[in-house]
């Protein structure tokens, strides 16, 4: 292996064939293969991902995917300022990782998303031909989508979903990013709860917001806080996630919602309300865009975390006074609109009762990995029967960076406090995805190597000294 610091020749490099296959997995095939064959060995380190982004001519999201998929295979290790490394044994380089660190739906409990995926593509296209798939659509209103999309969020939001403009957009970060940038300027201060959604954090970096970590209890977010935050910043936006909240799989009841509603309107605030996961709960409290004070709310959801996170559909409902076209604009200029084909087969699902039928299955499974982790786990862990994560307070004598990192080490990836603290300093905590793991099997092995680790009383960074 050539030294990575100059970064001029690595030997097993290759030219990537088109039509064999997602470049990203080419990639990850090609280190797999100089691992076997000796021309990458344990310890030497791989380039740099902008540096081999330019070498086969592919965009860096593409190297990134195909790092991520090295690293689940247990081919490589990544370390923050250090770069990336060929695993070795004792790093689960011979063996597959579970990935509890992203939070997707696991596999239906009773069959095969790709069997139900293929069924709906060969209707969809039996019905409306490729032709009418290969447009571009960056405008959704009146389509049938919409009105597949409202039937939808009927159970949640009631008679509202009927009566307030919907829109359809390629998945919810789309929609955050759209609002934030069309609801603030450089410089503005939103509120949110102390941990909260990274997807949110990057969205404000990027647009230079300043984000204000509100007070919470064991309810959520105070009511009197977001009023001296208002106050004290001048901020007209806030964004919750008040249902099985991400990380800290916490949902606020109903008499704190309402609370929130009426606090929003004596300040005449902006409410960005993201509920990813109710479809995946029996017992959750209406939106809180459905109290006094949810005229001025932007309601959030998904099919990405209660069917399958490719499917990249999310409606917004627009509150009763706001003007569609300025969200529209931004949602154009970023991404161009939604793929005809996934919305097509999402609007399938939806009225055919295939996505209630899918949901219902994907729900089973994950209670029974709930459940897994119930009887695995410490009981303090806070989480849900049906809720796609769970969140683990560390016990004082372990550190969250060592502790995911030993995980690691055993092939068990999870997601650190860090990524959803708006502060420096969060809690020593982290967040188990059970949707992440292939199956129930592997899901135990890594509940059973976290359960181990969590009795070791290892001292917090302590290095040797001499």
């Amino acid at each position: 292996m050539s030294d990575m610091k100059g970064e001029r020749h690595v030997e097993w490099l290759r030219p990537l064939t088109p039509g064999a296959g997602p470049r990203y997995m080419q990639i990850a095939d090609l280190i797999a293969r100089a691992v076997q064959t000796g021309e990458l060995a344990v310890g030497d380190q791989i380039p740099s991902q902008r540096w081999l982004a330019t070498q086969l001519g592919v965009d860096l999201t593409t190297v990134t995917r195909a790092y991520t998929e090295a690293r689940n295979r247990g081919l490589i290790s990544s370390f923050s300022g250090r770069g990336s490394f060929v695993a070795g044994v004792g790093e689960a380089g011979d063996e597959m990782r579970i990935d509890l660190s992203m939070n997707t739906p696991p596999q239906p409990a009773s069959g095969s998303m790709g069997d139900a995926l293929k069924l709906a593509i060969d209707e969809v296209l039996a019905r409306q031909g490729i032709e009418a798939m290969s447009a571009y659509q960056d405008t959704w209103s009146g389509a049938s989508i919409v009105q597949a999309g409202r039937a939808w969020l009927r159970p949640a939001v009631g008679a509202m979903a009927g009566q307030q403009e919907l829109i359809v957009c390629a998945g919810t970060q789309a929609a955050i990013f759209s609002l934030l940038q069309s609801r603030t300027q450089r410089g503005d201060a939103v509120l949110a709860e102390p941990l909260t959604y990274p997807g949110f954090l990057l969205t404000a970096q990027q647009l230079g917001l300043r984000v204000v970590a509100l007070e919470v209890d064991q309810d959520g977010v105070l009511p009197d806080a977001i009023e001296r935050s208002h106050r004290e910043t001048g901020a007209q936006v806030i964004y919750l996630n008040p249902t099985l909240q991400n990380p800290t799989a916490s949902t606020m009841p109903e008499h704190r919602r309402e609370a929130i509603g009426a606090m929003l309107r004596k300040l005449g605030m902006t409410l960005i309300e993201d509920d990813p996961y109710r479809y995946l709960l029996n017992d959750a409290p209406p939106p809180i865009v459905t109290y006094e004070g949810g005229e001025r709310a932007y309601y959030l959801t998904s099919l990405s975390k209660c069917l399958w996170p490719s499917l990249r559909t999310s409606f917004v409902l627009l509150p009763r006074q706001h003007d569609a076209a300025m969200l529209q604009d931004a949602l154009r200029a970023s991404s161009m609109g939604c793929s005809l084909l996934l919305t097509a087969v999402a609007e399938h699902w939806m009225r055919s009762g295939q996505a209630r039928h899918l949901m219902l299955d994907i729900q089973r499974e994950v209670r029974a990995r709930q459940t897994l982790a119930r009887n695995l786990l410490p009981k303090d862990v806070n989480a849900h029967p049906t809720g796609l994560h769970l969140w683990m307070t560390l016990p004082a004598h372990w550190n969250r960076q060592l502790f995911a990192l030993a995980l690691e080490q055993q092939g068990v990836l999870v997601a650190c406090s860090d990524a959803f603290s708006v502060d420096a300093n969060p809690v020593d905590a982290v967040r188990l995805s059970v949707g992440g793991a292939r199956s129930q099997t592997d899901l135990a092995h890594a509940l059973q190597r976290i359960a181990t680790l969590l009795r070791e009383d290892r001292r917090r960074g302590v290095r040797a000294i001499v």
